[in-house]
């Protein structure tokens, strides 16, 4: 069984090599390459603290680097009680090497950091938060960490790019998984040349 799976990839890998204006592995692709993504997904992956957050990323030349950041979820709730709620946060951080596999697809081993945080929001706290440019304010409430777990983090991505503008990427880590859109903005620069 293992030995027809690998002889259909390698079939399968041969075909996508020989197909026109197809450069297998050419690490040149990666030149003229600057791409900066957003992305959401659950950070805390397998943990009790996982919950929904967004995040950045950047790639240049094939180095790619990116987070995803999960506030605690109580922080800026609109209420004001007496209540002490159980609260966590989560963020990774990450960084890895894309390799191109066609010039439209690429993956890329993923090595980072993790931090899953327990604490409590104090519901009773008030924090005002005034934006200088639209005179607008927000609340907040003060969250204070009880415990914090750090982990190393490991896993890929797989980076897909249906035209020279735009690239969609997943990426699956230990305690990770998200996806994003990311800009080449190379591609924008030449075309304004």
């Amino acid at each position: 069984m293992k030995k027809n799976r690998f002889l259909l990839l390698a079939v399968l890998f041969a075909l996508a090599g020989n197909s026109a204006n197809a450069q297998f592995l050419d690490l040149a692709n990666n030149n003229r390459r600057l791409n900066f993504g957003f992305q959401l997904g659950e950070a805390g992956w397998h943990t009790e603290y996982e919950d929904f957050g967004w995040g950045l990323s950047l790639s240049v030349c094939g180095v790619y680097v990116d987070c995803l950041i999960s506030g605690p979820q109580h922080e800026n709730d609109h209420h004001v009680n007496q209540t002490l709620w159980e609260d966590d946060e989560a963020f990774t951080i990450n960084v890895g090497y894309q390799i191109p596999i066609l010039p439209w697809l690429r993956i890329a081993p993923i090595v980072g950091y993790s931090q899953t945080n327990y604490g409590i929001t104090d519901m009773s706290t008030v924090n005002i938060h005034v934006d200088e440019g639209s005179h607008s304010g927000s609340i907040y409430h003060d969250y204070y960490p009880q415990e914090r777990f750090h982990e190393f983090n490991y896993g890929g991505g797989i980076f897909v790019q249906p035209f020279k503008y735009v690239e969609f990427y997943g990426v699956y880590t230990r305690r990770a998984i998200y996806g994003g859109i990311s800009f080449n903005l190379f591609a924008f620069a030449d075309d304004k040349d």
